[in-house]
């Protein structure tokens, strides 16, 4: 688990040990809002892997998750800095789409996150 605060180097810096590992795996991820409690699951395909993901968490705090959006919008940008950032399940960068989009729905029952999270699906 890595802090917003910490991601934002990694990703500033483009750390090459940080990168290559991220960049070669494709998998799902967790936010934590460290303030509530409350979950995102989320998931990461395609060449780049995770890091693609995280990299556009680290720039606009959200992803483009409509949840997080909103969430941003209302408290400030400036409250991603709460998040938490957890991998917990990669997978080849081959693995498709679908198999991982299965993953990700698997987690985010799991864990609860569409009724107790930041998850809307």
């Amino acid at each position: 688990k890595i802090s917003k605060s910490i991601l934002d180097i990694i990703i500033g810096e483009e750390l090459e040990s940080w990168k290559s590992a991220l960049s070669n795996v494709a998998g799902i991820y967790l936010i934590t809002d460290l303030t509530n409690g409350k979950l995102y699951v989320g998931s990461a395909t395609g060449n780049e892997g995770i890091w693609q993901r995280w990299k556009e968490y680290s720039i606009n705090g959200h992803g483009g998750n409509k949840e997080l959006i909103s969430l941003l919008n209302d408290k400030g940008k400036e409250y991603c800095n709460n998040f938490q950032y957890t991998i917990l399940e990669i997978a080849d960068t081959h693995a498709s789409k679908d198999d991982i989009k299965q993953r990700e729905s698997y987690w985010k029952d799991v864990l609860s996150s569409r009724e107790h999270g930041y998850n809307s699906n």
